[in-house]
């Protein structure tokens, strides 16, 4: 399918899409470090600039939007999020491009926390707003589903849950977009081979990395990490790290300080390394990182780890290919 790519960031959501099978036309993002670092790793499609100043109608002829939606307002990081907060209005701007546009599907993504944001009622609001794309303007509209899954069950590293809103145009057969559905979710995929259902942890990720310091440290791409001390306190940030655990979530928001929080590593000696953040969120080594090291933590940390993003591509293009199963009832309670 061809990807039109709204907040792009610095593309892990694009990467895995393109991993599995897909072809990415256009891109989108305000921040100039993402497009550096976006422009670097994928070319020139990428455009530096403010989504409310974006038409669909400018948009090349494409079959899938993307739209990773800021999410700052609505993490439950930031405790002083609300359903006013301006920040939370930028999807708007993104079902408004989908309306122009008007896609096969659409593909929008956000952290956990907004779903009892204002006691549930702003999820409800997206629900609703997604639901109403195209329907007045002589167009089906879209058959949306929301749903919450864990990228820690698609071969990340790492705890890190995220809701996704999929749209698929209703002038796709009901046949079709039923056999669709019957395989979204995709089937969980653990570990480094087929059936073996162990977790990812932190040692499979980044046990092989010198430290930073060491002597040919200095070729690895991005391995550079905050000075800032550690203290084991419990606290988000400051929490002991075991080896053979998958890793907590990694964030983009600051923790008051001015800069992202970065997890202790579990020698309990520094924090995580830039690369490091980036092997967790399963970002190939030769994805280089654009910008201070604080932005270069935040594009990691605001990105979609990329093997949950090639999951997600994978049904998209069994789709296309017109290679989607049908499933028993069993199958899809087990979700197999």
């Amino acid at each position: 399918m061809k990807i039109a790519s709204l907040f792009a960031g610095c593309g892990g959501l694009d990467l895995g899409l393109k991993n599995a099978g897909h072809e990415l036309v256009y891109a989108h993002d305000i921040d100039k470090d993402c497009v550096d670092t976006y422009r670097n790793y994928f070319g020139d499609h990428i455009v530096h600039g403010d989504i409310k100043e974006l038409y669909g109608e400018s948009l090349p002829k494409i079959d899938l939007v993307t739209g990773g939606f800021p999410c700052q307002g609505f993490s439950i990081a930031n405790i002083h999020r609300s359903k006013e907060d301006e920040r939370n209005e930028l999807y708007i701007h993104l079902c408004r491009i989908i309306r122009e546009a008007l896609p096969t599907f659409f593909l929008a993504e956000n952290v956990p926390g907004i779903l009892n944001l204002a006691g549930g009622e702003v999820a409800k609001i997206i629900d609703a707003e997604f639901e109403s794309i195209g329907k007045n303007q002589g167009h089906p509209g879209y058959d949306v589903k929301r749903t919450l899954l864990n990228a820690v069950n698609y071969n990340v590293p790492q705890n890190r849950k995220r809701v996704l809103w999929i749209g698929i145009s209703n002038e796709i057969e009901e046949e079709k977009r039923e056999l669709f559905w019957d395989n979204f979710p995709p089937p969980k995929q653990r570990g480094v081979e087929p059936g073996y259902e162990k977790l990812l942890t932190i040692k499979d990720a980044i046990d092989d990395l010198p430290e930073p310091s060491a002597k040919g440290a200095e070729v690895i791409l991005n391995h550079d990490y905050t000075k800032h001390k550690v203290k084991i306190n419990g606290y988000m940030g400051n929490r002991k790290m075991p080896w053979d655990k998958p890793s907590p979530t990694i964030v983009g928001r600051g923790g008051g300080t001015g800069g992202p929080v970065i997890p202790v590593h579990p020698n309990e000696h520094r924090r995580l390394s830039v690369r490091e953040t980036a092997r967790i969120q399963t970002f190939p080594d030769d994805f280089e990182f654009f910008g201070s090291v604080s932005s270069q933590y935040r594009q990691i940390g605001n990105a979609v780890a990329v093997n949950f993003a090639k999951a997600l591509g994978k049904v998209f293009k069994k789709f296309e290919d017109g290679k989607l199963e049908v499933k028993s009832t069993f199958q899809k309670e087990l979700n197999i």
